[in-house]
C-alpha cells in the first residue's frame, strides 16, 4: 500500500473510530469497504487501525472480531458465527475438574452466543455456551476499553474441544500480539507528540521548557524506543512469526510505558490530574500490555528461549 492511500486510509478509518456513532464498529468499517481493504493488503490495514485506535483511545471492539474471525478461519467454520476469544483473566485461569466440569475465568472483547478458550498449559480449546454464564463489564483501571468478564461452571457434556488445539492457539496469540503492540505504538506515539507540544508551550525562566537538555533527552531516549517498536510491529504484521510477534509485543509495552513515563516528567503537576489527558492514555497503556503478556513477563520468556536454544532468531530486516 503506497503512502498516498495509507494517508486516505488513516483519514477515513481516524473518522470511523472517533465516531460517536451506536453502531459495532464492524458495521462502519464494512460501509467503508473494509473487506476490499483487507484483501489488497490486510497486514498494513490492520496496523493502520490498530495504531489508530490507541492514538484516539477508541473504546471500539476492534481486538474481539478479528480474533474472532482468525480462530474461524483457522478451523474452517463460519465466521459471522465465529465464538468470542476467552483472553487470559487477571482473577485466575479456568480450571478442569476431575469429573470434566470447567470452571471458567476469562475475558472476551464482547458478548457472543459461544466462547472459546484455552485450558491448560498445552493448551486445550473448549467452545462453551455463554447463556448460563456470568458475564459483567470490567471496571477498574480502562472499563472504557470494554472488556468483560466471563465466569461459571460448565458440565462436560456441554464443553467441545477443538482438534489441533496448539497450533490454532498460537495463530490466535501471534496475531493478539502483534494487533495489540500496534495499539500500545499508537498510544506512544499520541503519547509524545502531545507532551512535545506543551514542551514548547510551557514557560519557565522565560523560555519554553523544551529547550531544556534534560527534558529533550528524555523525549529522545522515548522516541527512539517507539520508533524501533513501531518496526517491530510492522516485521511481525508482515511474517505472522510468533517470535517477532512476541518480541514485538514485549517492545511495544515497554516503549509505551516509557514514553508515559517520560511525558509525565514534562507535564509535572498537570499530569496528575483528572482534566488532562495524560492518565487516560497511561491506563490504556498498563491495560494493553496485559494483554497476551506484559512486557517484563514476556521478556523473561525471551531470555529463557535463548538461553535454552543458545541462538537469536533472525527477526526480517532488523
Amino acid at each position: 500500500m503506497d503512502n498516498d492511500t495509507l494517508d486516505m486510509l488513516r483519514s477515513s478509518l481516524r473518522h470511523v473510530l472517533t465516531d460517536e456513532s451506536a453502531q459495532p464498529l464492524t458495521f462502519r468499517l464494512a460501509e467503508l469497504g473494509w473487506g476490499d481493504v483487507l484483501a489488497h493488503d490486510s497486514s498494513s490495514a490492520l496496523r493502520t487501525l490498530f495504531e489508530l485506535k490507541g492514538e484516539t483511545l477508541s473504546s471500539a471492539n476492534a481486538l474481539g472480531p478479528q480474533l474472532s474471525g482468525l480462530f474461524a478461519t483457522a478451523v474452517g467454520a463460519n465466521v459471522a458465527e465465529a465464538p468470542a476469544v476467552g483472553l487470559l483473566s487477571p482473577f485466575g485461569e479456568s480450571v478442569l475438574g476431575g469429573d470434566g466440569t470447567l470452571t471458567i475465568e476469562v475475558l472476551v472483547c464482547a458478548s457472543r452466543p459461544t466462547i472459546v478458550l484455552p485450558v491448560g498449559p498445552e493448551p486445550r480449546l473448549a467452545i462453551v455456551h455463554s447463556a448460563d454464564l456470568s458475564v459483567t463489564a470490567l471496571e477498574g483501571f480502562d472499563p472504557s476499553f470494554g472488556l468483560l468478564r466471563v465466569t461459571g461452571n460448565v458440565a462436560a457434556n456441554d464443553i467441545s474441544w477443538i482438534d489441533d488445539a496448539a497450533s490454532v492457539w498460537s495463530q490466535v496469540v501471534t496475531q493478539g500480539r502483534w494487533l495489540v503492540s500496534c495499539e500500545l505504538v499508537g498510544v506512544a506515539r499520541h503519547v509524545l507528540t502531545a507532551a512535545v507540544e506543551y514542551t514548547g508551550q510551557r514557560v519557565q525562566y522565560g523560555k519554553p521548557i523544551g529547550t531544556f537538555q534534560a527534558l529533550q533527552h528524555r523525549i529522545a531516549s522515548a522516541h527512539a524506543l517507539v520508533v524501533g517498536a513501531g518496526h517491530l510491529a510492522t516485521e511481525a504484521s508482515n511474517s505472522g512469526d510468533s517470535w517477532t510477534a512476541k518480541v514485538a509485543k514485549a517492545m511495544a509495552g515497554q516503549a509505551a510505558e516509557f514514553a508515559c513515563t517520560q511525558a509525565q516528567q514534562c507535564y509535572g503537576a498537570i499530569g496528575f490530574t483528572w482534566e488532562h489527558e495524560f492518565h487516560r492514555y497511561l491506563r490504556r497503556t498498563y491495560l494493553l500490555d496485559r494483554l497476551f503478556g506484559d512486557w517484563r513477563g514476556l521478556e523473561h520468556e525471551i531470555g529463557m528461549q535463548l538461553q535454552t536454544t543458545g541462538s537469536v532468531p533472525h527477526i526480517g530486516s532488523l
